[in-house]
Formats: C-alpha cells, structure tokens, sequence
C-alpha cells in the first residue's frame, strides 16, 4: 500500500495545505466553491490529516483511501506503479470525489516523467495518447517533460471520470504570498493573475484548449497564505481560550 507519512511541514505548499485541511478546512472549501458549482458542500478530506501522519497516497492507495472502485478500466492498465503522489484527497457527503495539487510558486509546476522501464514509459505514452484525443490538444504534444506532473493528474481525471463514470474532479490549488518560499530563482505569485499567467502558459505548452472536455471538471483555485495564518492563529487563540 503506497502511504508516504510526512512530518509536520514548516513551508511552502505542505506547509500550507496541511494548515488548511487541519485547521482551517472551511477555507479551503471557499475557495473551492469560489470556482465552480459542480462541487457541493461540504467536502470532507481524507488526506493530509494530522491523525494519519500527514500521510499522502498514492497508486491503489488512494483509491482504497476514498473507497473508489475502478471497475470498467483498472489503474494498472492505465498507469504504472509509481504514479502520482496526490497532495490531498476530499470526498463530498454526494460521493464527489476530489483529487488536489498544490503549489507555493511557479517552479513547483514543472517536472519531466523520470520512469525508464520501457513498459512503463509505453503504457504512459498510450494513456496519454487517448487523453490528448479526448481534450483535442495535438497529438505531437509533448507530454513527458516541462508540465509532466499537470498532464498526469489530468490523465487520472480521465481515468476516473471518462473511463470508469466516476464524479471526480482534479483541484489545482495555488497559494498567493508564500514568502517563505522567496529566492533570487523563485518567483511567488502575490496575485492571481500572476497565477493565471503561469498556468496559461502550461496549458498553451501541452497544447490544452481553454475549454476542453474535462476543463468543468479540473479547477483551478486560490488561497492566500495570509488568510490562512490569520485563521490559524484565531483558532488557536480560541482553544487557549477555551481551557
């Protein structure tokens, strides 16, 4: 079973989505329903929580975590082992399912597939194949390198809800002034804009149309890190109160 338990994180974006799941879940659920009305409330997250470690999931991990079953395609005929290492995993009291990502700045969006096994890398490459077709970008995208780690989870909502008729949705969650994070080589977004920039600038790579057959259901979403310490430090200032 792929549990990965994480410690306690003291920056960027582990630092904060475990602050928001355990703390201050109703912010991110705002934010969340802030960008679409697919999702109903209230979410309920299964992951990172404080009681499991701060563990993250991954392969059939994660499906057993949300109590998923994949019936008409199975995840090991669509990815390989070793796939995506999802930062946090929601469930809706409707049985919405919620995969999510989350970044502190712009660097942390670009990866390139590192699998050398042949087989794998084949199988990758077939998947990737028929999700291209689906959401029209070009064929000859490349997919394997620069925004790897978007076009995969892209692929996993492909699995979920084209494949297998599951109501899931891949929730991209970017955090603004994430200062922690600040080097001469990082750039952190202070605005949303500065985020809609960057991930216009993915989806023009990997050839992703602005509006495609699974864009209702891969949503992007802001949350400032101030509101986040701010609400912290309330809640906590309330438990002291309370003893």
């Amino acid at each position: 079973m792929a549990r990965h338990r994480q410690r306690r994180a003291t920056r960027g974006s582990q630092r904060w989505l475990q602050d928001l799941v355990n703390n201050c879940p109703e912010l991110l659920d705002a934010a969340i329903h802030r960008e679409t009305s697919e999702i109903s409330a209230p979410i309920r997250w299964f992951s990172p929580l404080a009681g499991d470690d701060f563990s993250e999931y991954q392969d059939d991990a994660f499906l057993e975590r949300l109590g998923v079953r994949l019936d008409c395609d199975p995840l090991d005929a669509f990815w390989p082992s070793m796939g995506p290492h999802w930062d946090a995993l929601g469930k809706t009291d409707s049985g919405q399912i919620i995969l999510l990502e989350a970044k502190a700045h712009t660097e942390e969006a670009g990866s390139s597939c590192e699998a050398t096994n042949e087989r794998s890398l084949a199988l990758i490459r077939k998947s990737f194949k028929s999700v291209k077709a689906y959401v029209g970008a070009p064929a000859s995208a490349n997919w394997m390198e620069k925004f790897y780690q978007y076009a995969n989870r892209l692929a996993h909502l492909y699995l979920l809800r084209t494949l297998n008729g599951i109501p899931a949705f891949l929730v991209n969650l970017y955090f603004l002034n994430a200062d922690e994070m600040a080097s001469s080589s990082t750039v952190i977004p202070k605005t949303v804009a500065e985020w809609e920039d960057a991930i216009a600038q993915q989806e023009r790579f990997l050839g992703v149309p602005p509006q495609h057959a699974l864009s209702r259901y891969a949503i992007h979403a802001f949350v400032d890190t101030r509101d986040i310490s701010r609400a912290v430090k309330t809640r906590r200032s309330g438990v002291r109160n309370r003893k």
